[in-house]
């Protein structure tokens, strides 16, 4: 594998072409100590990046970037969102199917670290998630996904896009998330 295969493109998979108000991005990520590094670079001609508490579901105001990740071999998964205000949600998803309101699933206990930046073409994301401690053991393989949405003024709704081969605008549609090897992923240095 080479370091393209961790550097992955936003799309909207399930739309025959991409809304007129899709803006394009990349997640490149790799692993640093036992943690996944995540870099986000989201093409935004005006990021909407109102501040809200921690654990506040902001995906439905403001512009959020996602990241899904499981073990390969688990039913449960977690969904961590980032705005750009740098503004924290953190869900576990069990994986009993059983259905949990938003705040039944959030978790209290800061799982990862992120900051944001606006820039010239957009805003930029850096997450540093540590594997050791999200799952009861460790585990070679997992499965990941990055979403976002993205608020645009004057349109009805986000322009919602993943990194995913989703056939459906459904971010939990865990079997279409890519498999990855922590053993393959390119290693950071601090």
């Amino acid at each position: 594998m080479n370091s393209s295969d961790f550097t992955w493109h936003y799309g909207q998979p399930w739309l025959p072409q991409t809304e007129s108000h899709f803006a394009p991005g990349e997640v490149q990520f790799g692993l640093m100590d036992n943690s996944l590094v995540v870099h986000a670079k989201l093409t935004d001609v005006c990021p909407i990046q109102d501040v809200f508490s921690f654990n506040t579901p902001a995906f439905t105001q403001c512009d959020v970037f996602e990241i899904f990740i499981g073990p390969a071999d688990e039913k449960a998964y977690y969904e961590f969102h980032v705005t750009p205000s740098n503004s924290i949600l953190q869900l576990l998803i069990d994986g009993t199917g059983s259905e949990k309101t938003i705040e039944e699933r959030m978790v209290s206990k800061p799982l990862f670290t992120s900051e944001t930046s606006i820039t010239s073409i957009g805003w930029d994301v850096k997450a540093h998630v540590p594997l050791d401690g999200l799952f009861s053991q460790s585990h070679p393989e997992w499965l990941l996904s990055f979403g976002r949405y993205d608020y645009t003024s004057g349109e009805a709704g986000p322009a919602i896009s993943t990194t995913s081969p989703h056939q459906a605008c459904n971010f939990h549609r865990k079997h279409e998330w890519r498999k990855v090897k922590l053993a393959d992923l390119p290693k950071y240095t601090a």
